[in-house]
């Protein structure tokens, strides 16, 4: 499922600046955006498991681990592949997400970009004081956008079995 990270449209366009979100889809070809647009569930569903994961605890990140193999890595991954700006743009542009959620969904992911590397480790999760008022954070913008179920979908995840 993670094919289109190696696209090489996604690897020009996933640098790491500042884009105006209005320009974003002018960038691509018809087809291309037809192919987004085609996809769009997918990145709909990336984004609210990738805010859902950051309600959850260790417990159940850990019980994740057979389909995210690193809960971790994948916390913050899952939540960076979120926000590739023609994906994010595509979840808009075929509203499946008000646009009054835009700038709730930016200022989350910039207050996980701004979380130190040294609490990102299983130890803090659970316990320091950042961690809480992330999980906090994405109970409340979950509910603003109206989603109520805190489960990972697992729609377009494959189990690794051993």
């Amino acid at each position: 499922n993670r094919v289109l990270l190696t696209s090489p449209i996604l690897l020009l366009f996933n640098k790491k600046k500042k884009v105006d979100n209005n320009s974003v889809r002018s960038n691509f070809t018809n087809k291309e955006l037809k192919y987004y647009d085609k996809h769009v569930d997918f990145y709909y569903t990336n984004l609210i498991n990738s805010i859902i994961l950051f309600t959850y605890d260790t417990n159940k990140l850990d019980a994740l681990a057979p389909i995210l193999l690193d809960p971790l890595t994948e916390l913050y991954e899952e939540l960076d592949y979120a926000f590739i700006p023609i994906l994010f743009e595509t979840v808009f542009y075929n509203n499946l997400i008000d646009e009054s959620f835009r700038n709730d969904l930016l200022q989350f992911k910039e207050r996980v970009d701004k979380i130190p590397n040294e609490i990102w480790d299983w130890e803090y999760i659970d316990t320091h004081d950042e961690w809480k008022k992330l999980k906090i954070e994405a109970e409340i913008l979950l509910n603003k956008i109206g989603i109520s179920t805190r489960i990972f979908d697992l729609k377009y995840q494959s189990t690794i079995t051993k």
